[in-house]
């Protein structure tokens, strides 16, 4: 599946483990804009090529921050047609 129509796109929620992620004054703000177009990319197409499933489903998704700069966890909820972002972890 993917998305190519704007109004396809998949909203993204955060978690508060995210948004405490995101909210620390240490990161460093390249990193940040990183996984700000990670989420992007999540929008528009959930099921990333570089994503793996986490479960037998594919409900659950791991994505590798480039360069090896850490690591995104997030939920598909194809019935609400949303995104749940779980984890993120830095590197």
């Amino acid at each position: 599946m993917s998305s190519e129509e704007p109004d396809d796109l998949w909203p993204v929620l955060p978690s508060e483990a995210v948004q405490d992620a995101l909210s620390d004054p240490d990161l460093p703000v390249d990193l940040f804009s990183v996984i700000v177009a990670l989420t992007v990319a999540i929008a528009e197409n959930p099921w990333l090529p570089d994503s793996t499933a986490r479960d037998s489903a594919g409900d659950w998704r791991r994505l590798p921050i480039p360069h090896g700069r850490g690591l995104v966890e997030y939920v598909i909820d194809p019935h609400n047609h949303v995104v749940r972002l779980t984890r993120v972890i830095p590197l």
